[in-house]
This record gives C-alpha cells, structure tokens and sequence, in this order.
C-alpha cells in the first residue's frame, strides 16, 4: 500500500455551519479599533483592501465556499483568480475566530484544495512551481544538491554521517540564492556562537513543500511528506531547527503528530541563549528599526517573544513596534502563492507594511523569516535585515 501521512483529511463541507452563519459582521476587515490609534493602519486584508470588493474579503470568500458546495454556481477563472489572491496570512481568522469561532482562512485553504481536485486551480501561474517542485524537490526549479552547495565548506557536520543533537534544516528560500546564503552563513554563526551541537542534511535536505500545500495540491504534498519524516527520524536528532517559518508551520502542524521530535524556530534557540548568557553580543548595532511579525511565525506558529528577546541583546539598537503587531501584523505579500499570481498584489502589500515602519519612525525593518526578507527587499525602500543577521554582525 502506498505510504502517506496527513492530518484527518479535511473537506470544505466540514465547514459548512461556518460559511453558513457567517453575518457579513466585517470584522474581517479591520483591526480591532482597541488595538490600533489611526485609521490609516487599521486595516487587516491586503487583498480586499487593495480591490476593494466584498468578493475579495474573507465574508466574501466564505459566500463563494457556501455558493459552490450549495451547487448555486460553477467556479470560473475569476474565481480562482479570487482565493489565490488570498496570502493565507490569517489575520481575518485572528479577528474572527475569538467573537465568531468562524475559520476563513481554513476554510480558503480547503477551497484551494478542492479547486486542485476539480480542476479549476490553482493558477497557471502555480503551476511551474508545481512541476519544478515534483522534479526538482523544490519551488525554484534548481539542480538538487544545491542546499549541499550552500553548507559546503564551511565546517558543518553532515547529520547522516555525525551524529549531532540537532538538526538545523536550511530550508530552499536561504539556499536558493547568494543573498540568502549570507543570511545562512549568518544563521550558521549564529548557532555555533550559542553553543549548539547541530548538523545539516546537506544534498539530502528535501523540500518541506509548503508552497505547494498552499495553493491547494495536498496530494502532492503527502506524495512526499512520509518519506520526509522518515529521514528526520533517521537522523537520531533530538531536536529540528530551522529558520524558516514556513518550513516551522509544515513541520509542526502537518508533521507533527507523526514526527514525534521537537521542531524549533531559530529564534527561539537564540532567545534561550541570550537568557542563559551563553550568547553575549559584544559590538553595538546603531539603528532605529521596527520588527515585522511574519505571519507564518506569529499567527501560524504562536511565536512572538523570542525573536524581541533575541533582538534585545543588542546593544545600540532601538526597537520600535508598528502599529499593526504581534497577532495584527500586515502581511508582508510573500504568502500563498500570491507573489506568482499576482505581483502588483504582492508588492503593494509591502510597500504598505514601509510606509508603516516609516510612519513609527524607522529606518531600518528587522524580520526573521526569508520569504519576508525577500519580499520587502525587492521594494527597495529601506534596508531590511534578518535576525540572525544583526546578531552575527555583533559577535
């Protein structure tokens, strides 16, 4: 029989009694006016901000889930066009689910999925990424051996043939490029500054596949995912590190209960360093800047402090919170497929988070995921650092 892992299966019509009550109450269009003190940074959905039709909102998307499973219609293009404008940032089901215990987002996710099954998505602009990431094991269509490339040279124990404690999964968004082998290098230093016993899977790392569980082709996903798991559990790691959030969320959330082996952000390695002292930041870092929550890493993943208190080490630097943070923060608009469907989407999106961290009087963005990195660099605006970064540069 064919191996394959997943989670209960789920169906858009296990929602049903959500997409059915929905009141069109519109809170999945704003910050809660508690959390925020201007209109101008009150908004929460990049898409239906930017186009500015119902259809766009998340009580939108949930009248198109109960339109198509009621039979009342058939899904056309600019229906699919619709749910992949969708970042699958969470923020609409961070407002609602606390008053409604509605989950737009989920229920997005599965409409993709059903679009996959049915035909009608994802866009045909997902679906080289699909193809490069069924031949290649990854979304960017490169050679494999590439994440071997990247850690080669550089003193890093292979995992499969030196036992280490940790697994630090490097993931395809640092490796993929030279701007984000810095990044990893960073991260690298970072990791053995604190003292880790950790090794890499270097040509043998695969993909975790989370762009193409997010534009809906779960099928492809778990093709892969039973054979993931067991390499990591080969491994004999006690623990997996990685700096990706989107790796982080697929790990745990999808892995998880099959994986049996704690999955940890590298922040979080770094802030329990800088509580026990075993990472001491020397240089100081002079700079106003304004921490990005990315949406994988805090809605998704629960995870808020550590990247502050890692970032609190640091001496020189001021830190400054946007308006829209921790559980209300504005996507970046690298999330679900939408930088490949829909780039002027994508890099409105970013822009607006700018204007933002200019508006707290930043000169500087920090982040620690790289596909927010990516993203906001494109933009060109203002500089953009990792974490990891940061803190090598003050070792």
């Amino acid at each position: 029989m064919e191996k394959k892992i997943t989670r209960v299966r789920e169906k858009l019509t296990d929602y049903r009694d959500d997409y059915w009550v929905c009141g069109k109450c519109k809170m999945c269009q704003s910050i809660n006016v508690q959390k925020v003190s201007s209109a101008r940074f009150s908004y929460n959905c990049p898409c239906g901000t930017k186009y500015r039709f119902e259809s766009y909102y998340a009580a939108g998307m949930l009248e198109i889930a109960r339109a198509i499973t009621n039979l009342e219609y058939e899904p056309t293009e600019m229906t699919a066009k619709i749910i992949y404008s969708c970042n699958l940032c969470g923020l609409c089901q961070e407002m609602c689910f606390p008053l409604k215990s509605l989950h737009p987002t989920k229920i997005i996710q599965l409409m993709r999925e059903k679009a996959v099954l049915e035909g009608w998505g994802p866009l045909l602009a997902h679906k080289k990424m699909i193809e490069d990431t069924e031949n290649k094991d990854n979304p960017w269509g490169l050679e494999p051996g590439f994440k071997g490339e990247a850690v080669s040279g550089k003193g890093i124990k292979n995992i499969l043939e030196e036992k280490s404690e940790n697994l630090f999964f490097v993931g395809c968004a640092l490796a993929s490029t030279p701007e984000g082998q810095k990044r990893l290098d960073s991260a690298l230093k970072i990791l053995t500054a604190c003292g880790i016993d950790f090794g890499v899977l270097g040509q043998n790392e695969p993909c975790c596949r989370s762009f193409t569980l997010a534009v809906g082709d779960r099928d492809s996903f778990e093709d892969k995912a039973a054979e993931n798991i067991e390499l990591f559990k080969s491994t004999g790691a006690k623990s997996i590190i990685t700096s990706c959030p989107h790796c982080l969320q697929v790990f745990r959330d999808e892995y998880g209960m099959f994986l049996d082996i704690p999955v940890l952000h590298i922040t979080e390695v770094i802030a329990n360093a800088v509580e026990k002292k075993s990472l001491t930041p020397s240089k100081e870092v002079k700079m106003k800047a304004a921490y990005h929550d990315p949406c994988m890493l805090g809605r998704w993943c629960e995870i808020y402090e550590p990247p502050r208190k890692a970032l609190s080490a640091l001496g020189g630097l001021e830190l400054l919170e946007f308006e829209r943070n921790l559980e209300n923060s504005w996507c970046c608009g690298a999330g679900g497929g939408v930088p490949l469907a829909d780039s002027e989407l994508a890099s409105w999106t970013a822009e607006e988070r700018l204007i933002e961290a200019r508006a707290v009087g930043a000169d500087v963005l920090i982040t620690a995921c790289p596909h927010c990195y990516s993203q906001f660099s494109q933009n060109g605006k203002m500089p953009v650092y990792d974490v990891c970064e940061l803190l090598a540069m003050s070792l």
